[in-house]
């Protein structure tokens, strides 16, 4: 495994012990381990989007076998109540 050595301004590195901390990492090795894989494997914004088109798929899919075939009421006539 490489061994990778940067320095980073003191406000950042009270912003990294603090989160550390706060989340529970082992160390700043760990941190920044984490911070590497999100960072050039994982893309957040994209596993938003995927969870987000996932879950509108089943909500789709669960309002057509609920509804087929059925009218279902304006959002502002099935709210009409709250007012």
């Amino acid at each position: 495994m490489a061994i990778v050595n940067f320095e980073v301004p003191a406000a950042l590195d009270r912003r990294i012990k603090k989160t550390i901390k706060e989340r529970g990492f082992a160390s700043k090795a760990e941190f920044f381990r984490m911070a590497a894989f999100n960072y050039f494997i994982k893309d957040p914004d994209q596993q938003d989007r995927d969870e987000i088109n996932k879950l509108t798929k089943e909500i789709s899919r669960l309002v057509e076998v609920k509804f087929r075939g059925k009218k279902i009421p304006s959002v502002r006539d099935q709210l009409a109540n709250l007012q």
